[in-house]
C-alpha cells in the first residue's frame, strides 16, 4: 500500500482533538483500502466481478494509493506518490483511496477511487452529494487523457468508479445506489444501441450505531462495512468478520482495527448529531401542538414561530389525527413516515 501526506495549512493549527478524529479517519482509509475489504467493494459493484469470490478479485486489484492527514501517527512511510487530480481552470482534487483494478488478466483495466464520508446530508455538506460524485466520475475520466491515452485513441479510456460510503444512515435506510451513464434510443431502429459504461458511481449507506441494530443488513457489503466500524469489542468484531464474512485477520489488517479506537468517537459523534435533529423537529412538534390546542390556523401559527406555512402544514396534519392525545413522539414517527412514501 502507498501512503501520501495531504498537504495543507490546516495540520498545522488543528487542536488535539480536532487531530485525534482526522487520525480516526486516516484509519478508516487504511482499513477500506485493505485488499479485503477493496475486494467485497468490488465484488458488489463491478458487474464484471459479481460471480467472483473476493479472495479471488484480490489478485486483480492493483496497489492502492491512500492520502492521510497525520500518518506519522500511524507509524507509516510516505511515499511520494501522486493522488491528486490537478486542472489550471478547475482545481485541485485529492482521492482518499484509488487504484487499478484488472479484469482478464491485464486485457481490460478499471480505476478505482473509494471516498470515506462521514455525512450524505445537504444541511451538512452545504450541496448534494450526488453533484459531487458526479463531479468526480467527470474528473476520473478527464484527467485520463495524456496518462491513459494520447491524442485520439479514445478506445484506451479505461471505466471509472468512484464510490462513496457514507456513514450517518437511519437504521431503515440501508442501502446502495448506483450513478451512470445510459444509452437510449429516440428515434428510429437500429440492432444494437452501443452502451457506455465508462463513468460509474456508487453512493453505499451504511448505518448508524450499528451494534444496536438487533438485525444485520440483509445486503452482504453494508453488513460487513457496519461490524467493521461498529463499536463492538474487538474480539467480538474479529470473530463475526472471520466467520461470517470470511475475512483473513492479516497482521495490518488487525492492527489497524485494533489501534481504531477513536472510531467509537466518531460513532457517538454522528449520534450524538443525529440525536440533536431528532430534538430539533420534536420540539416544533411540541410548540406546533400548543398552538394548535388553542385552536391556531396554519398560518397563525406559522406566523407566530416565524416558519413558513409549509413546514408547519405538514405537522398540523399529522398533530391532528392524533387528537386529543398529540404524543409528539408518534407525531414524529408518522412524520418521517409519510416522508417516505412522498
Amino acid at each position: 500500500m502507498i501512503y501520501r501526506k495531504v498537504k495543507t495549512n490546516l495540520s498545522r493549527t488543528l487542536s488535539s482533538i480536532e487531530q485525534d478524529k482526522a487520525t480516526s479517519d486516516d484509519y478508516v482509509k487504511c482499513i477500506l483500502a485493505d485488499p479485503q475489504i477493496a475486494a467485497y467493494i468490488v465484488q458488489a459493484l463491478v458487474p464484471e466481478f459479481k460471480e467472483m469470490e473476493a479472495e479471488k478479485i484480490i489478485p486483480c486489484i492493483g496497489e492502492p494509493t491512500v492520502m492521510l492527514r497525520f500518518p506519522e501517527r500511524l507509524g507509516v512511510k510516505i511515499q511520494n506518490v501522486n493522488n491528486e487530480s490537478v486542472d489550471e481552470d478547475d482545481g485541485k482534487i485529492i482521492y482518499d483511496i484509488k487504484f487499478p483494478l484488472y479484469y482478464n488478466g491485464k486485457r481490460k483495466e478499471f480505476i478505482i477511487n473509494i471516498e470515506a464520508q462521514k455525512s450524505s446530508k445537504k444541511s451538512k455538506l452545504g450541496y448534494q452529494l450526488g453533484n459531487r460524485i458526479a463531479y468526480y466520475m467527470g474528473r476520473m475520466i478527464s484527467e485520463q487523457k495524456g496518462t491513459e491515452f494520447v491524442n485520439s485513441n479514445y478506445d484506451d479510456l479505461k471505466s471509472v468508479y468512484t464510490i462513496w460510503i457514507c456513514m450517518d444512515t437511519k437504521k431503515s435506510e440501508d442501502s446502495i445506489i448506483e450513478f451512470g451513464m445510459k444509452s437510449s434510443l429516440i428515434y428510429g431502429k437500429i440492432k444494437k444501441i452501443p452502451q457506455i459504461d465508462k463513468l460509474n458511481g456508487a453512493l453505499i449507506n451504511v448505518r448508524t450505531r450499528a451494534t444496536k441494530n438487533k438485525k444485520q443488513s440483509k445486503n452482504k457489503l453494508i453488513g460487513m462495512l457496519e461490524e467493521l466500524f461498529s463499536k463492538s469489542e474487538f474480539i467480538e468484531k474479529k470473530k463475526i468478520l472471520e466467520e461470517d464474512y470470511g475475512l483473513k485477520m492479516s497482521m495490518e489488517l488487525e492492527g489497524r482495527m485494533s489501534e481504531m479506537c477513536n472510531v467509537s468517537d466518531y460513532w457517538e459523534e454522528v449520534a450524538t448529531e443525529e440525536g440533536k435533529e431528532i430534538g430539533e423537529k420534536q420540539k416544533i412538534i411540541s410548540q406546533v401542538v400548543k398552538k394548535l390546542q388553542k385552536d391556531k390556523s396554519v398560518a397563525e401559527i406559522a406566523d407566530d414561530l416565524e416558519e413558513k406555512e409549509e413546514v408547519i402544514a405538514p405537522i398540523y396534519e399529522a398533530a391532528l389525527s392524533m387528537k386529543p392525545d398529540y404524543d409528539v413522539e408518534k407525531i414524529y414517527e408518522l412524520l418521517e413516515k409519510n416522508k417516505k412514501l412522498a
